[in-house]
Order: structure tokens, then C-alpha cells, then sequence
């Protein structure tokens, strides 16, 4: 870790003199997971290189007012995530809105490098995203739309109990497909805060 912050200063600090081999270093280092990240979401490769390229303008162009302090990989990745909020506000895709919660939620919570982070988001994003669609549905109206078991019966047009058993079911596939102790207690965390306020 304390590697990883030495890394940082540095490439910052040769950022701000302008040392475009220090660019490139964090282009060639970042350039193929900020893709993928990007790309989990928008489903789309023209739209992702768009935004992942500004990603980068951004930061050569801020790179006198970057924060030694500040991870390097965290401005990139937020400023691509904001970049595909911007997209989807603007063009109105019909996507679920669980990633804004996702990310900020195990970036707060998973306290590792960033490249475990990453990997960690990514790794739930999929589970998620394999979960059977009304079981998908379920999931988001409740862990991201925050709406409790009732509402989401009374939303649907089913019973508490069918809620329940689809609640149980996508843990149960998430259980599997993310293996990571600190993930699944994460969302098990989240699961007994739904129950109890129900």
C-alpha cells in the first residue's frame, strides 16, 4: 500500500510538469480495465472509448490542480463514471440506476487497493446482471430504489412472501458467483436492514 502511494506522488508530481512518459504510464496502466468497467455499463464500445478518452483529457488537462494525496486511478475512474451518468442523463437510456449505489457503496466499504476495488465492483456488477429478470427487478426496487417489501408487492401486483422468496434467491446466486467474504457481507448487511424494515 504504502508502495502504491509513493507511485502516486510521483506520477503526480511528474503530471504537473507536464512529463507526458508519466501520461502514458497511466494510460498504458489503466486504459484496458477503465474500458471494461465502462463498457459493463454502457453495453456499447463507440460510447465507451468516447468516455473513457475524455476520462484521460480530464486529467491531463487538470493535472496542475491534482492532489498529490489523491489517487490518480479514483480521478479516472470517477470522472469516466460521471462521464457516463452525463450520457445516460442526456440520451435517456432505459439502464438500471443500481451502479451509482454499487460503486459508491464498495468504494466506501472495500478497503483495498483501488485495482480491488475494481475488480470487486465488477464482480458483483456481473452477479447482478445474472440474476433471472424478476428476480433482477425485484432486487433493484428494493437495494436501490430502497423501496421495502410491501411496496414493491403493492408495485407488482404480488405477495410480501413472493418478494421474499425472489430477495432470497438473488443473495443465494450472488452468494455463489461472488465468493469474496467482504463482499457477501456487504449486501448480507443490506439484507437484514430490508427485513427489519418490513
Amino acid at each position: 500500500m504504502k508502495k502504491t502511494k509513493q507511485n502516486n506522488l510521483q506520477l503526480v508530481m511528474s503530471l504537473k510538469k507536464g512529463d507526458e512518459s508519466a501520461f502514458k504510464v497511466i494510460y498504458d496502466t489503466n486504459i484496458k480495465a477503465l474500458t471494461a468497467f465502462i463498457n459493463s455499463y454502457t453495453k456499447n464500445q463507440p460510447e465507451t472509448k468516447d468516455i473513457v478518452q475524455d476520462a484521460f483529457i480530464k486529467l491531463w488537462t487538470a493535472r496542475n490542480a491534482l492532489d498529490e494525496n489523491k489517487s490518480i486511478v479514483n480521478f479516472l475512474y470517477t470522472t469516466a463514471y460521471n462521464g457516463f451518468i452525463d450520457k445516460y442523463r442526456k440520451n435517456k437510456r432505459e439502464q438500471t440506476m443500481l451502479d451509482g449505489w454499487l460503486y459508491k457503496r464498495l468504494v466506501l466499504w472495500a478497503n483495498e487497493d483501488e485495482d480491488v476495488k475494481l475488480r470487486k465492483i465488477i464482480l458483483v456488477k456481473i452477479a447482478i446482471e445474472k440474476l433471472p429478470p424478476k428476480c433482477k427487478e425485484i432486487f433493484i426496487l428494493s437495494k436501490f430504489e430502497q423501496l421495502k417489501y410491501s411496496e414493491i408487492a403493492n408495485k407488482l401486483d404480488i405477495s410480501i412472501k413472493t418478494v421474499e422468496n425472489h430477495m432470497g434467491k438473488a443473495f443465494s446466486i450472488i452468494r455463489k458467483e461472488v465468493k469474496e467474504k467482504n463482499i457477501l457481507n456487504l449486501f448480507l448487511c443490506f439484507m437484514k436492514k430490508s427485513f427489519a424494515t418490513n
